[in-house]
C-alpha cells in the first residue's frame, strides 16, 4: 500500500501507584489452537484478572478498530496485539505457574495459569470533556484516488496521526512530518481538513494523500488510521511499529489524550 505525500520535549511524568496481586486466568482452547496458543492466552487472562484484584479500570480489551466492510480478521488480530502491549506495561509478572491442561466435558482443552504481579494502577481520570469529531471518512478508495477528511476538536490541541497497513514498511506517521506537516496545533472547534493546505501547518506548498496498491497480484488492501488528539505536544521519535506507537501512547496520561482507530479499504479499479 502507498501513501504519495506529492520538537522534542519529554513526556510529563505520569502519576501512578503499585499494587502485588496474585491472579489466576483460565481459557478453553477452539479444536485448531496449538497448546502453546492455549496458554498464552491463559496467561493474558491471568493479567487481565490481576488488574481486577488491584482495582484497575480494565479497560486494555476495549481498542476499537472500525473497519468498514471486508474481512475484520487482521484487525482484530492488531487489537489483540495492541491489548497484548499495553497489558506488558500495566501487568508485570514476578512469577508465573502453569496448571495442568484439563479436558472439558465437550473434549476441549482447558489452560489455566496462575501468577503473582505487580500491578500498575494510573492515577490520572479520562477527561470526558476532551474529544475530537473526524468527518469525510469513505467506506472505500480505489487504488489512485486522493483521501481527505476532517478532524474538529473540543479544545485547542495537537495531533498524531500514523498509519499501519499490512506489512512494516508501509507504517508510518503522516502528520506532522519533518518537512512536510508542521507540528501546529488545532483550535477548538475549529474544523481542519487534512491534508492542511494552511500554511501555519505546511512547510513548501501543500501534499496529497492518495491511495495505492503496490501489488500486481492484489485487488484489495486495508490498513488503519491511527488518530491521536494530545493536550500537549508530546513527540513520538521512534520507528513506526505498533508496539513503538502503542508504548509511547500509553505513557501518556488518560485525561492527556484521545484516540481513534479508523479503518480504511482500497481496492483496484
Amino acid at each position: 500500500m502507498a501513501w504519495v505525500l506529492c520538537v522534542a520535549t519529554p513526556l510529563s511524568a505520569q502519576r501512578e501507584r503499585t499494587r502485588t496481586v496474585t491472579a489466576t486466568g483460565i481459557y478453553v482452547a477452539g479444536q485448531y489452537e496449538t497448546p502453546a496458543e492455549g496458554q498464552t492466552k491463559a496467561l493474558f487472562e491471568a493479567k487481565k484478572q490481576a488488574l481486577r484484584e488491584a482495582g484497575a479500570t480494565e479497560d486494555i480489551s476495549s481498542t476499537a478498530i472500525i473497519v468498514m466492510g471486508g474481512s475484520e480478521s487482521d484487525f482484530r488480530e492488531i487489537s489483540s496485539e495492541l491489548s497484548r502491549i499495553e497489558l506488558e506495561g500495566r501487568v508485570r509478572v514476578k512469577e508465573q505457574m502453569d496448571g495442568t491442561p484439563e479436558f472439558t466435558a465437550d473434549h476441549l482443552i482447558k489452560y489455566s495459569t496462575t501468577i503473582r504481579a505487580e500491578v500498575v494502577i494510573e492515577e490520572a481520570e479520562e477527561d470526558l470533556n476532551f474529544q475530537f469529531k473526524a468527518d469525510g471518512f469513505k467506506n472505500t478508495y480505489l487504488s489512485g484516488e486522493k483521501m481527505t477528511f476532517s478532524i474538529t476538536p473540543s479544545e485547542n490541541c495537537y495531533l498524531r496521526i500514523f498509519f499501519f497497513g499490512k506489512t512494516a514498511s508501509s507504517n508510518m506517521q503522516i502528520f506532522p512530518k519533518e518537512g512536510v506537516f508542521k507540528d501546529a496545533p488545532l483550535k477548538a472547534d475549529q474544523p481542519v481538513t487534512f491534508p492542511p493546505n494552511e500554511y501555519r501547518f505546511i512547510y513548501d506548498q501543500p501534499f496529497e494523500f492518495t491511495m495505492g496498491i503496490d501489488d500486481e497480484t492484489v485487488t484489495l488492501e486495508q490498513g488503519v488510521l491511527l488518530i491521536i488528539a494530545l493536550k500537549n505536544p508530546y513527540p513520538f521519535m521512534k520507528d513506526v511499529t505498533y508496539e513503538n506507537v502503542i508504548s509511547w501512547l500509553s505513557k501518556i496520561k488518560k485525561n492527556e489524550k484521545r484516540v481513534l482507530w479508523q479503518g480504511i479499504n482500497i481496492i483496484k479499479k
